[in-house]
């Protein structure tokens, strides 16, 4: 029987030698298989491209500006019974805008969630907070779990139609009024003046309905960084960007 040789050449940097390689015929059952098995694979690469085209194309993501905020509050130990006294002037004269951080004043926040869709579930959420003159301050995210409304402020969480107080002044009671931990946290900085904080647990719960929206508490550990109003539709913006897709 002629055996069958492939010859190849070694180039020169190798040295001139003739190799041969003995080269067996696949049989046709082979053939088949490697056929069969490159087929399964690209099946299972185009199964997952679709897989992401079709849920980049079923995901979504919105942006709830200002327009969409429907409460907001001041809660200030310098005016415990007023609840828009963001910055004290003097000892008789308060602003609301622009608010001002400090470790005795913070801010209660709710948006509307409208927007998103019944049957949608939450993948992704971050709440962007933009400062117009930042010193290092550290912000906590809290989700509220009491009921607060009309009137809010240091002392009470509503006035009316009835007169409720917080359990701590402040909304400080822990897992009472305030969840036990923060949702999130960010350093305002002079180099970092806007933060973005990931909420996408909270926005979950409410839009699921697994617990009411009650919004938002943002507290600061030190004075001095000048926030963006919250309700200030300019260039500057606090948003809300949410991503969903079908359950």
């Amino acid at each position: 029987m002629t055996k069958r040789f492939a010859k190849k050449l070694v180039g020169p940097t190798c040295g001139s030698a003739w190799a041969g390689v003995r080269t067996k015929p696949r049989s046709s059952a082979a053939l088949r298989g490697s056929g069969s098995l490159r087929l399964a694979l690209c099946s299972r690469v185009l199964a997952v491209w679709l897989f992401c085209l079709v849920a980049s194309v079923q995901a979504r993501t919105i942006t709830l500006k200002p327009e969409a905020l429907e409460a907001f509050a001041t809660l200030a130990e310098h005016a415990p019974r007023n609840g828009w006294a963001a910055q004290q002037v003097d000892t008789s004269l308060y602003l609301s805008n622009p608010p001002i951080t400090s470790a005795s004043t913070s801010y209660l926040l709710r948006y509307s969630f409208d927007q998103i869709p019944k049957g949608q579930r939450i993948t992704h959420a971050e709440w962007v907070i933009p400062a117009s003159g930042a010193a290092a301050c550290t912000v906590h995210v809290w989700r509220v779990t009491a009921e607060w409304g009309i009137g809010a402020c240091h002392q009470y969480r509503m006035t009316w139609p009835k007169r409720l107080e917080w359990s701590v002044a402040g909304a400080r009671g822990k897992s009472v009024d305030r969840a036990t931990n923060p949702t999130g946290s960010g350093k305002f900085t002079p180099a970092t003046p806007q933060l973005t904080i990931n909420v996408t647990q909270d926005v979950e719960l409410w839009h699921s309905g697994a617990s009411p929206n009650r919004g938002w508490l943002l507290t600061f550990d030190a004075a001095s960084t000048i926030l963006v109003s919250p309700t200030h539709t300019g260039r500057q913006q606090w948003q809300l960007r949410i991503t969903y897709e079908p359950e």
